[in-house]
């Protein structure tokens, strides 16, 4: 059996959905501290995987949002973002770098796989982008034609020369001048508005890709929680436009959470992420009556 045929049923048979692998040419243009020969030199291939949000645990987000269920959000927050799927992806790149240097004695290595692990070595999304599982969304989300913006990625980088998949040339999943859903419900209207000037791009292999900016505090005042109408149990800060400084100084006073793994909560928002119609969003959702869409979503004083 090839290797690329023996990682990707490894990755198969530990419960991944998604396996894609790029040549590491395809990060020519990466920032360089951020290469991932930076973390393995000499490396040549960059294998992707990722495992779906459970339908079951992205509607408990439907539930939070629309019927002010907070007290469910934890479920999320297990199941869907700090926990599982995160065990999951640790242990199938575990597997896919064990069965990489047992079969060609080459090197492998797994990379963090989420908020629960030891920082944040590569860019998870930019390498699933190039290993062709899809493409950026406009609010930076990387979306595949699966399953969108729902789902988590884990990277394995080797030494080991392994054929590359193509990367995603189908239809466009995201068109921002046709919808606005992320930016529309962002509570804190941290994602930049398509046709301002405040985007991003990165080129991966021979595609460039445009997505917005992200006001990273704002986006981080919601998901941390650092207000009660996000969840938290005291506003530790005082305005709707906060600056690094005021993130630190909430991150500072924020107690020490006992409701998982993580110190400090980070997953208390999501609505890009449950949202976005690409996926089968209607099919999964609307017609299961699991969401009545972003016009019955809570949304407390965005406008302030």
């Amino acid at each position: 059996m090839d290797i690329k045929t023996l990682v990707k049923e490894t990755a198969y048979r530990h419960g991944m959905d998604l396996c894609g692998i790029a040549s590491v040419d395809r990060f020519n243009d990466s920032p360089p501290a951020r290469h991932p020969t930076k973390i393995l030199p000499g490396c040549k291939s960059v294998i992707v995987v990722a495992q779906r949000v459970l339908d079951g645990v992205t509607q408990v987000n439907f539930r939070a949002f629309e019927d002010g269920r907070d007290d469910l959000k934890g479920i999320y927050g297990t199941y869907g973002y700090t926990m599982l799927p995160n065990f999951a992806l640790t242990y199938a790149c575990y597997a896919i770098a064990q069965t990489i240097e047992r079969a060609t004695g080459e090197v492998a290595t797994p990379t963090s796989t989420g908020p629960m692990t030891n920082g944040n070595q590569i860019s998870l999304r930019h390498c699933a982008v190039a290993a062709g599982l899809g493409e950026f969304g406009w609010m930076s989300i990387v979306l595949t034609p699966q399953f969108g913006p729902r789902q988590r990625f884990g990277v394995v980088l080797t030494t080991a020369e392994i054929e590359p998949d193509p990367m995603y040339d189908g239809p466009q999943l995201c068109d921002p001048t046709k919808c606005k859903i992320c930016t529309d419900v962002c509570p804190t209207k941290a994602i930049g508005l398509y046709g301002s000037e405040d985007c991003h791009s990165a080129t991966l292999g021979d595609k460039t890709y445009t997505y917005a900016k992200i006001n990273f505090p704002r986006c981080q005042m919601v998901c941390h929680a650092f207000r009660k109408e996000f969840g938290g149990e005291e506003d530790l800060i005082d305005t709707y436009d906060p600056t690094a400084k005021d993130i630190a100084e909430a991150s500072a006073k924020s107690p020490i959470s006992g409701k998982g793994l993580q110190h400090l909560e980070s997953w208390h928002c999501g609505r890009c992420q449950a949202y976005c119609p690409v996926g089968n969003w209607q099919q999964k959702f609307a017609a299961r009556n699991l969401s009545g869409g972003i016009q019955n979503v809570k949304r407390g004083n965005r406008d302030e």
